[in-house]
Protein backbone atom coordinates (compact mmCIF):
# COMPACT_ATOMS: atom_id res chain seq x y z
CA UNK A 1 0.00 0.00 0.00
CA UNK A 2 2.04 2.94 -1.26
CA UNK A 3 0.78 6.46 -1.59
CA UNK A 4 1.25 8.61 -4.67
CA UNK A 5 -0.03 12.07 -5.56
CA UNK A 6 -3.32 12.19 -7.46
CA UNK A 7 -2.82 13.32 -11.06
CA UNK A 8 -5.80 15.64 -10.70
CA UNK A 9 -5.26 17.45 -7.42
CA UNK A 10 -2.03 16.19 -5.86
CA UNK A 11 -3.76 14.61 -2.83
CA UNK A 12 -1.94 11.49 -1.55
CA UNK A 13 -3.90 8.38 -2.64
CA UNK A 14 -3.25 4.65 -2.58
CA UNK A 15 -1.98 3.18 -5.88
CA UNK A 16 -4.95 0.78 -5.99
CA UNK A 17 -7.59 3.52 -5.52
CA UNK A 18 -10.27 3.63 -8.21
CA UNK A 19 -11.07 7.28 -7.53
CA UNK A 20 -9.52 10.15 -5.60
CA UNK A 21 -11.50 10.84 -2.39
CA UNK A 22 -10.77 14.58 -2.70
CA UNK A 23 -11.41 15.44 -6.38
CA UNK A 24 -13.05 12.24 -7.72
CA UNK A 25 -10.53 11.66 -10.53
CA UNK A 26 -10.71 8.08 -11.83
CA UNK A 27 -7.53 6.00 -11.50
CA UNK A 28 -5.81 8.86 -9.63
CA UNK A 29 -2.43 7.07 -9.38
CA UNK A 30 -2.11 6.70 -13.16
CA UNK A 31 -0.88 9.39 -15.52
CA UNK A 32 -3.98 9.16 -17.73
CA UNK A 33 -7.60 8.63 -16.77
CA UNK A 34 -9.44 5.50 -17.85
CA UNK A 35 -11.55 7.40 -20.41
CA UNK A 36 -8.45 8.75 -22.19
CA UNK A 37 -6.83 5.32 -22.27
CA UNK A 38 -10.01 3.81 -23.71
CA UNK A 39 -10.27 6.59 -26.32
CA UNK A 40 -6.66 6.02 -27.40
CA UNK A 41 -7.25 2.26 -27.54
CA UNK A 42 -10.37 2.72 -29.67
CA UNK A 43 -8.54 5.12 -32.01
CA UNK A 44 -5.70 2.64 -32.49
CA UNK A 45 -8.14 -0.20 -33.13
CA UNK A 46 -9.98 1.88 -35.72
CA UNK A 47 -6.71 2.85 -37.40
CA UNK A 48 -5.56 -0.78 -37.59
CA UNK A 49 -8.99 -1.78 -38.93
CA UNK A 50 -8.90 0.84 -41.67
CA UNK A 51 -5.34 -0.11 -42.66
CA UNK A 52 -6.31 -3.79 -42.84
CA UNK A 53 -9.41 -2.97 -44.87
CA UNK A 54 -7.36 -0.92 -47.32
CA UNK A 55 -4.69 -3.65 -47.58
CA UNK A 56 -7.27 -6.35 -48.28
CA UNK A 57 -9.05 -4.12 -50.78
CA UNK A 58 -5.82 -3.43 -52.63
CA UNK A 59 -4.95 -7.14 -52.67
CA UNK A 60 -8.36 -8.05 -54.09
CA UNK A 61 -8.10 -5.27 -56.67
CA UNK A 62 -4.63 -6.34 -57.84
CA UNK A 63 -5.38 -10.07 -57.85
CA UNK A 64 -8.89 -10.21 -59.24
CA UNK A 65 -9.28 -7.15 -61.46
CA UNK A 66 -7.29 -8.71 -64.34
CA UNK A 67 -9.50 -11.81 -64.14
CA UNK A 68 -12.66 -9.71 -64.21
CA UNK A 69 -11.38 -7.62 -67.14
CA UNK A 70 -10.54 -10.80 -69.07
CA UNK A 71 -13.96 -12.30 -68.39
CA UNK A 72 -15.74 -9.11 -69.48
CA UNK A 73 -13.62 -8.87 -72.64
CA UNK A 74 -14.41 -12.51 -73.54
CA UNK A 75 -18.10 -11.88 -72.97
CA UNK A 76 -18.08 -8.92 -75.34
CA UNK A 77 -16.15 -10.85 -78.02
CA UNK A 78 -18.32 -13.94 -77.95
Amino acid sequence: MSLVPCRGCGYQVDTSALACPKCGATDPAKKMCRQHRQAISLSLQLLVGVVLLLAVGRYVWVEFMPLIKTAVAKQHQG
